[in-house]
């Protein structure tokens, strides 16, 4: 049998802190992509979230277990989408949330990031650099590293 980690008790126990906004955006039937798949297919439209992105669902549970573990602090490394959606959930139960970005990252999800509250710091190199920079900082501050993909 395939072993996943999708549990069902584990989403429900989810859905309970994620906040709802990010639940109930809108679904569509693609018609097109089911009938070539041969099965139903439904694409969510994230864009009408705060953060413009699905990863505010991961941010959200994880966010919620470190607070509930008495953690008050985080670091990321981000494009933007994830570092914006992990401002919003930190600044919603209280953690400090630093993200660590290229600065060729665009402009307004860096602007963004930092009108939610995250401290955010800049590294003039790509994406990988910003990872790195990242671990660093929760080595050297003891906190939290959230990794997209890893945690999520």
């Amino acid at each position: 049998m395939l072993k996943t980690r999708l549990d069902l008790d584990r989403i429900d126990a989810a859905r309970r802190v994620i906040d709802p906004m990010y639940l109930n955006t809108p679904m569509y039937r693609c018609d097109a992509l089911g009938r070539r798949l041969g099965c139903t297919v439904s694409i969510k439209l994230e864009t009408v979230n705060p953060v413009r992105s699905f990863k505010a669902r991961g941010t959200e549970l994880v966010a919620s277990l470190l607070s509930e573990q008495g953690r008050t602090a985080v670091v990321c490394a981000s494009a933007g989408n994830l570092g914006q959606a992990l401002a919003w959930s930190g600044r919603r139960r209280g953690l400090d949330v630093t993200v660590v970005a290229s600065v060729r990252a665009p402009v307004a999800k860096l602007d963004r990031i930092r009108a939610l509250g995250a401290e955010l710091e800049l590294v003039d190199g790509d994406f990988e650099m910003a990872r790195e920079r990242a671990v660093r900082i929760a080595h050297e501050r003891g906190i939290r590293l959230l990794g997209d993909s890893l945690d999520m």
